[in-house]
């Protein structure tokens, strides 16, 4: 690959990649090391024409390499109680109250993200989150439109149910 090729695309994706690693991941040095590896493969073997290829390539290695690492934990319930034992959060140096109110709203998320399966996590992230289209979304996870657009709507709804839970919503009923 292009040096200046290279360059232009890290200087474009390191910060969305870095922090979509870690909200996959939850902890600073694995979001950190997977990152390197996803340029490190990308200066290897990334050729493209356009850069909307490498966005969505780059965000797919990236995931790949989140799973190869989890994969490699022994169980998924040890993986989800190390994750909450290495979050970390970062300040935003601002009104306490406010970074309080916003620290729990980002808890409340999280929260709800660590009971969804990490087909519809990752969805939800780059759609939401990146604010990646259905095109580039597609591409990252290897699916059809169609199954991109349908796991994103079975996964607004399950966020909304667990969110709803999480606030007192009684199992029992029909959440909203």
């Amino acid at each position: 690959m292009e040096k200046h090729l290279f360059r232009e695309l890290f200087e474009q994706y390191q910060l969305p990649l870095y922090r979509y690693l870690l909200q996959m991941c939850r902890n600073r040095q694995v979001a950190e090391e997977l990152l390197q590896e996803t340029f490190y493969r990308a200066m290897i073997s990334l050729k493209v024409k356009n850069m909307d290829q490498a966005k969505a390539w780059l965000f797919k290695v990236a995931r790949n390499l989140y799973i190869d690492r989890t994969r490699k934990s022994k169980t998924e319930q040890r993986m989800i109680e190390r994750m909450k034992l290495e979050r970390t959060h970062t300040s935003d140096m601002g009104n306490p109250v406010q970074y309080l109110e916003n620290a729990s709203k980002r808890e409340h998320i999280e929260l709800i993200f660590s009971y969804l399966p990490e087909r519809m996590r990752t969805i939800l992230y780059l759609r939401e989150i990146q604010e990646f289209s259905y095109k580039e979304v597609a591409a990252t996870m290897n699916f059809s439109e169609s199954q991109v657009k349908t796991t994103l709507h079975r996964a607004r709804k399950k966020f909304r149910y667990y969110d709803w839970l999480l606030r007192g919503g009684d199992p029992g009923e029909e959440g909203s």
